[in-house]
């Protein structure tokens, strides 16, 4: 209750009312695994998706509540109200979507209409709203419908939290093409031939970084043209060194040899050495 004008008091009332019909759009009680399989140029693949189903919780609590702005004041020495209606949430709105008064109505319109500001009519109304809310929840928390879908939600973040590791480890989001969203590894041949594709690809370019480190450090001739501080190749030099510049610039990027970018650094200081 909060004091306007002189003699003027202003409260939320919230009426329980009951709705004809019941939400028939409780959570799912099941996930499932479901494949969408392809075919590329002859070569068969697939991958693994999930999907809610199975029957849906019934909501039999047909509960809604009326919120409304009451003010009592003084007309002539006689006590007189007026009211204001705000909105309605049902029982099921304020557990799926936490309550917000603002999701029922429009605040600036209805203060505008009362004549208080924003802030006033939301602190009224929280006064009434807030443990009726923290009520609701507490009581759904109770039930099975909860429960089941807050271990939905456990399987699905730990399905994307994984998902996101094997992206970062091997550099491919085909998690779903072996895995499905419990974990289960569906494709174990066609994992271990793509895991031993990545293996080679690592080993190759680790072999290649290496083979150029020694012939880098080698002393060789070629070897002199790296230290130069001023260019003096010829036209025909010149084009050699790009061609090398390309090749090593496609095996030194992070994105490839998974480094802080130390090796495109050395490598692009040594075609400004070049003049290339």
């Amino acid at each position: 209750m909060i004091a306007t004008r002189a003699g003027e008091y202003m409260y939320c009332v919230i009426q329980e009312i009951e709705l004809r019909k019941e939400n028939t759009d409780g959570a799912y009680k099941e996930i499932e695994v479901y494949k969408t399989t392809w075919i590329i140029n002859g070569v068969e693949g697939g991958s693994y998706s999930y999907r809610y189903t199975g029957d849906k919780f019934e909501r039999p609590i047909k509960k809604a509540y009326k919120i409304s702005i009451h003010e009592s004041y003084r007309e002539n020495g006689k006590v007189k109200k007026r009211q204001w209606v705000i909105g309605t949430m049902d029982y099921y709105y304020i557990v799926t979507f936490g309550g917000y008064i603002g999701d029922c109505c429009n605040l600036e319109e209805r203060a505008d209409t009362i004549g208080i500001t924003v802030d006033e009519l939301y602190n009224i109304v929280a006064v009434k709203l807030d443990p009726l809310i923290e009520q609701i929840q507490k009581e759904y928390q109770e039930t099975e419908e909860y429960k089941i879908h807050q271990e939905h939600r456990k399987v699905i973040n730990k399905y994307l939290k994984t998902k996101e590791e094997f992206k970062n480890k091997y550099g491919s989001d085909s998690y779903d093409y072996y895995y499905d969203v419990f974990g289960a590894l569906r494709e174990k041949e066609k994992f271990e031939i793509f895991k031993k594709q990545y293996e080679a690809t690592q080993e190759q370019q680790r072999s290649y970084y290496k083979n150029y480190k020694n012939n880098y450090n080698s002393n060789y001739s070629f070897g002199s043209y790296f230290n130069l501080k001023e260019s003096n190749y010829t036209d025909k030099q010149k084009e050699y060194l790009k061609k090398i510049y390309r090749a090593a610039a496609i095996k030194l990027h992070p994105d490839v040899i998974k480094d802080d970018g130390e090796g495109m650094k050395f490598l692009n200081d040594l075609k400004e050495k070049w003049e290339i």
